[in-house]
């Protein structure tokens, strides 16, 4: 009897937990018309650092030489 109600009681805290995070996801939408993949901001003027330096962003993907990563596992 008593393993019962504990399995009952598991069950009950699941489902509602599930109907919760349900309701907050369809509750918390920002803007369902937005894209995926934004546009990408065409290089400009050149971003300040900080220290006298500054940052060039252009859009693009650079070959290199280094070896190919074979994992992305992080502890």
């Amino acid at each position: 009897m008593r393993g019962l109600l504990l399995k009952a009681a598991a069950t009950v805290l699941t489902l509602g937990a599930a109907a919760l995070s349900a309701r907050h996801v369809t509750v918390h939408l920002r803007d369902p018309a937005a894209p995926l993949h934004p546009p990408v901001v065409q290089g400009g003027a050149p971003v300040p650092t900080g220290e006298g330096g500054s940052l060039q962003l252009t859009p693009g993907v650079r070959t290199t030489d280094l070896p190919p990563a074979t994992s992305t596992y992080v502890s």
